[in-house]
């Protein structure tokens, strides 16, 4: 059904709050009427060069503003292929081919052979030799990821992530938590990753907002707790391997406004739940572990 799609819930959550804070990140935050204009902008400008079937990729730095870009590449009716600045040229290329990609929206440079056709916010649109195609795009694809528990640097191809996995993930999790417009979710992985695909579209689609955290941030557990009181984080998602750094520390202060730890993508030790019940960090925040599909069960 049409409307099960990220770019089409994105639109009427917009619709309901357009003027609220949709993201922010340390350069300043954007709204929801914002992400829908940048939005607009980009689809208008792929019409005609890329749609159903097709994968354009996004070179995006982490940003409040990258929500805009995939959406407007979703709205054209194509899948995304995320990309970070991080990741090598090599590694992009190969991604690329896999994918199929003849179009790219950056905000991070363009690669050799990228031809800018427009300019829409802080991003460029490119075009690139038209690619043999490594992978079909299913019907209903929102995004390519890199391959499940793989190294970025030996990836092997990319795995079509459909709006209804993406989209059953957020609904499972918002239910669950009783998730809504007062919430702030922390968005700290790579979107190239199932679990940065899917951590940005809960706040988005339930009206909450979405805190980025910068790669610098990310790498260091005591910023990252510092950045989760200033911004009055409600829900923070995280790796269980990344919350076992957080809790060496101590949590990095006190964080009364967080609710709940989503921990997605590795086993859970329960002995790394009592060491942060112990800390008392986290006030009264439940340690929750998230299943591929959105279920949560307490930890």
């Amino acid at each position: 059904m049409r409307g099960d799609r990220v770019d089409v819930r994105f639109a009427a959550a917009a619709a309901r709050g357009a003027g609220r804070v949709a993201a922010g990140d340390a350069e300043g935050e954007v709204t929801y009427l914002e992400l829908e204009w940048l939005a607009d902008d980009i689809a208008r400008r792929l019409s005609g060069r890329a749609g159903a079937g097709e994968a354009v990729a996004v070179r995006a730095r982490r940003s409040a503003a990258v929500a805009g870009a995939v959406v407007g590449v979703l709205r054209a009716g194509a899948a995304v292929l995320p990309l970070e600045e991080g990741h090598e040229a090599g590694l992009q290329e190969f991604l690329m081919r896999e994918a199929g990609c003849a179009v790219v929206v950056s905000d991070c440079g363009l690669l050799a052979e990228e031809i800018p056709v427009a300019k829409v916010g802080r991003f460029v649109v490119a075009v690139r030799p038209v690619p043999r195609r490594g992978c079909e795009v299913p019907e209903g694809t929102a995004f390519l990821a890199l391959p499940r528990g793989g190294d970025p640097g030996r990836a092997l191809g990319v795995r079509p992530v459909g709006h209804a996995e993406v989209l059953g993930w957020v609904d499972g999790c918002v239910g669950s938590l009783g998730a809504g417009v007062g919430d702030v979710w922390s968005f700290f992985h790579s979107l190239s990753l199932d679990v940065g695909m899917r951590e940005l579209w809960a706040p988005l689609l339930s009206g909450g907002r979405a805190v980025v955290v910068d790669r610098e941030t990310a790498c260091n557990a005591g910023a990252f707790a510092g950045l989760l009181a200033r911004e009055g984080v409600t829900v923070a998602t995280q790796l269980p391997s990344a919350f076992a750094r957080w809790c060496a520390v101590g949590g990095g202060g006190r964080l009364p406004g967080l609710r709940h730890v989503l921990l997605w993508g590795e086993p859970v030790r329960e002995a790394l739940a009592e060491r942060w019940r112990g800390a008392g960090t986290g006030g009264r925040a439940l340690v929750w572990q998230v299943s591929q599909e959105g279920s949560l069960s307490l930890v």
